[in-house]
């Protein structure tokens, strides 16, 4: 087995980390323990694991190098579907019947933003004008994808899953990738925030939490995150995951909306 596999096996618990999540993206991940050695002028991970023991705080820095980076606009088209078929139209109807002017999303790990945009872009190009606002907040605890979302540009390879029609009104071409316009990152904010120790303060009519804790986070931190960020969810709410995670079991009475895609609604009146 890879010297460096072994090492993140090892090291990947220590942090609440799951390594099998960590198997299809573990070159991006070694490569920044590799030049983090190079900066420490230290050979060998048997050698840098007594360097972690010696100095603790190291862990912290192997920390800041689990951030997963890839992400796509429109990433499992299903779930975009359903939400412009059904989810949108239903949060909306929700929303004038509680005279509420905005329904509110939480896009947590929101990396480099393709997320939020897609979500806005669905918003703006097949359901406005109404007479009730989206409002999106997307965290992330890194600042370097945080500035980067918020510049709007991508490479072209991020939009290949993007409508056709939506490409050509939302984005403007730029060089050798794409900027989306700004009319339509209005309702769009962007917060640095590490889950595992804080989270927004207010509740949310939808929630999106795809390929991020349910994927490369231990079981038992699964369980705590779900749970905490379930209160955060409006009763008839929805609670969106990546296509091939699973939810851990709860006391909340959460079902999934459609056969084969990882959506689910809040049914019980636990938070208001």
């Amino acid at each position: 087995m890879n010297r460096c596999h072994e090492f993140l096996q090892h090291i990947l618990p220590k942090l609440g980390y799951h390594w099998p999540g960590f198997r299809k993206v573990r070159r991006q991940v070694c490569r920044r323990v590799h030049q983090r050695m190079q900066e420490l002028a230290i050979r060998n991970y048997s050698d840098y694991l007594v360097h972690i023991d010696q100095f603790p705080g190291e862990l912290d820095t192997i920390d800041g190098f689990l951030d997963i980076t890839i992400s796509r606009f429109w990433r499992d088209r299903g779930v975009f579907e359903l939400l412009e078929e059904a989810i949108l139209p239903d949060l909306i109807a929700t929303a004038q019947q509680k005279q509420r002017n905005a329904i509110r999303c939480w896009c947590a790990g929101c990396c480099n933003g393709e997320e939020p945009y897609s979500l806005a872009l669905l918003w703006h190009l097949r359901f406005s004008p109404v007479d009730v606002q989206l409002r999106i907040l997307a965290t992330d605890r890194n600042e370097t994808v945080l500035n980067r979302a918020a510049s709007g540009s991508f490479p072209g390879g991020a939009l290949k899953d993007v409508p056709p029609d939506i490409l050509e009104e939302g984005f403007e071409k730029v060089n050798k990738g794409y900027v989306i316009r700004r009319k339509f990152t209005d309702g769009i904010q962007f917060l640095q925030q590490d889950i595992r120790r804080d989270i927004p303060d207010e509740f949310f009519d939808m929630i999106f939490c795809r390929n991020f804790i349910f994927t490369y986070y231990e079981h038992s931190v699964w369980d705590a995150l779900f749970k905490t960020m379930l209160t955060r969810l409006r009763p008839g709410g929805y609670f969106v995951i990546g296509a091939h995670e699973h939810l851990p079991k709860t006391d909340f009475d959460i079902r999934r909306v459609k056969k084969g895609e990882p959506v689910y609604r809040k049914e019980s009146p636990h938070m208001s």
